[in-house]
């Protein structure tokens, strides 16, 4: 008995050893690599997390210049703000706690330009190092980047770049050349800019330029569309094509939502085909009525002239001198008087006149067509019936009053009933589809330590009754043995009291106990041999 409990006591590790070194080899090569990878993997999320838990992942801008984002990322770097760059370097990312921050911060420094340089180029430059010339061209350019600026706050633009372009009058020249402006658009995403948009760039920029007519504004988008100018023959033809589309489909949509009320949705079809004129026509007309008579001034002249001649008195002569003559009285000189008035008065009539100045744009409808095709009904019997010709009259007037229809213009509505195919569904579309749920990263987490805990306590188990399984074997393998000690400390150890199903073979296990601890067994067996001994 002292010999046993001492080899027992001794062979403890040695048993643990080998229990665990049995369970592996019994686990397999291919659960141990399995197991080993998911804890390598739950292992290495974990660490990934604990890596990245202070990690940028705040948006700080998106959408960027790369040249603006170089300066955003020197500033960031300044403020010792840690960031990362992403999107080709459009994109830049903070911590979130920090996004507020730098924002505020960065707006204090001017960043990021929206743009380009406004007036603010003025306040960086001194007048007394600039020549006229330099003057002109810094207000240029301020002004195309308040332009460029506000553009850019319309909704779906993502940046703009205006062009401005005001000539110098030159000498000797009696006439100065027109301003004019072209702008380039840059949307976001497949946005595009409509035609209203267009015509309010062009309504802004001319208001912002002195001189600077709408015509002479040209708007274009990064793929090379032209949106505006100086009514190109092909603008014409693009907007005419953009009206002729629109006007069609508002005139379809209208059809139908008049008749699916009454004979059932899905069971009308129309198609509108419109004639657009795309002429335009400026007309200057002024009448004049000879009998709208108006006084418009009255002037009155009065001219009186009087006139008196008299004659000298006749002159000296020799008897006048002549001593001892009696004196002559002078003779009175002859007096003649005239008299002349003139009365004369003048009326201005203003003649009544009408001018008419009419401008035709292109656009108006010379000519439609409106086909429309309509399902019948199925009787009890399942046949097909087309609709009465009285009904389909009915219907007739509908759509032509729908549509502005007018018989001058040869405008034509045909209205037919035909059996429509059934169209059944194939298959459920995207929209029925449920998305599944992203899975929140906390039961991500969760899931990858309950893995490790079972893996654990799976390995735990599993050596527990390997541990039981070995000591029932070696129990068993002592009472076969003789002498009182062994019999007597085995006999309470059965497969009973371990839980475990009894042992088909004594001997089996022996040779398993054996098998499994090699040395112990030799160990016994010598010390079996020297009490043996006398």
């Amino acid at each position: 008995m002292t010999v046993a409990f001492r080899l027992q006591k001794a062979g403890q590790p040695m048993e643990r050893f080998a229990g665990l070194r049995q369970v592996f080899a019994r686990l397999g090569y291919a659960k141990i690599a399995a197991m080993g990878i998911v804890a390598i993997s739950v292992l290495a999320f974990v660490a990934w997390l604990s890596a990245h838990a202070g990690a940028p992942t705040g948006l700080l801008y998106s959408g960027l210049d790369p040249a603006e984002a170089g300066r955003i990322a020197q500033r960031l770097d300044e403020l010792k703000v840690p960031y990362q760059a992403g999107g080709d370097g459009t994109m830049i990312l903070v911590p979130p706690a920090d996004v507020a921050r730098v924002r505020m911060e960065l707006a204090a420094s001017g960043l990021p330009h929206q743009g380009g340089v406004g007036y603010e180029l003025l306040d960086s430059q001194s007048p007394m190092n600039m020549t006229s010339f330099m003057q002109r061209v810094m207000r240029l350019r301020a002004l195309e980047g308040e332009l460029a600026r506000t553009i850019a706050t319309l909704n779906g633009v993502r940046s703009a770049r205006v062009h401005v372009v005001l000539p110098e009058r030159d000498t000797f020249s009696r006439d100065t050349p027109k301003p004019t402006a072209s702008v380039a658009v840059t949307m976001e995403g497949a946005m595009r800019l409509s035609p209203a948009q267009a015509a309010a760039i062009r309504v802004l920029i001319a208001g912002a330029v002195s001189g600077l007519q709408q015509e002479d504004i040209s708007v274009i988008d990064p793929s090379g569309i032209v949106l505006a100018a100086n009514d190109s023959a092909a603008l014409v033809g693009s907007r005419i094509a953009d009206l002729k589309a629109a006007q069609e489909q508002a005139m379809q949509r209208a059809v139908v939502g008049l008749l699916e009320p009454l004979v059932g949705p899905g069971k009308v079809r129309v198609v509108a085909s419109l004639d657009i004129d795309a002429s335009r026509e400026v007309v200057h007309e002024e009448k004049y009525d000879p009998l709208s008579q108006v006084e418009r001034s009255k002037q009155t002249q009065q001219d009186q002239d009087t006139s008196n001649d008299s004659k000298p008195p006749p002159t000296v002569s020799v008897s006048q001198n002549v001593p001892n003559q009696q004196a002559q009285p002078p003779a009175s000189p002859a007096t003649s008087s005239s008299k002349s008035i003139h009365n004369g008065e003048t009326i201005n009539y203003e003649i009544g006149s009408t001018r008419t100045d009419r401008v035709q744009e292109p656009g108006d409808i010379k000519r439609l067509t409106v086909a429309v095709v309509v399902d019948g009904t199925v009787d009890a019997k399942g046949v097909f019936q087309p609709l009465p010709k009285q009904e389909l009259d009915r219907i007739t007037e509908l759509v032509r009053s729908a549509v502005g229809y007018d018989a001058k213009r040869g405008d034509q509505v045909d209205v037919e009933t035909m059996r429509f195919l059934p169209s059944e569904p194939l298959g459920v579309s995207s929209d029925q589809v449920p998305l599944p749920a992203p899975v929140p990263l906390v039961w991500l987490i969760a899931g990858g330590a309950a893995v490790l805990v079972l893996a654990g306590a799976g390995l735990l188990v599993m050596g527990k009754r390997k541990q039981a399984r070995l000591a029932l074997a070696a129990s068993e393998g002592e009472a076969l043995l003789p002498g009182p000690a062994g019999a007597a400390e085995t006999a309470a150890l059965t497969a009973e009291s371990v839980g475990l199903p009894p042992v088909p073979s004594r001997l089996a296990a022996l040779l398993e106990l054996v098998d499994a601890r090699p040395e112990e067994s030799l160990a016994v067996i010598r010390a079996w041999i020297s009490e043996n001994d006398p």
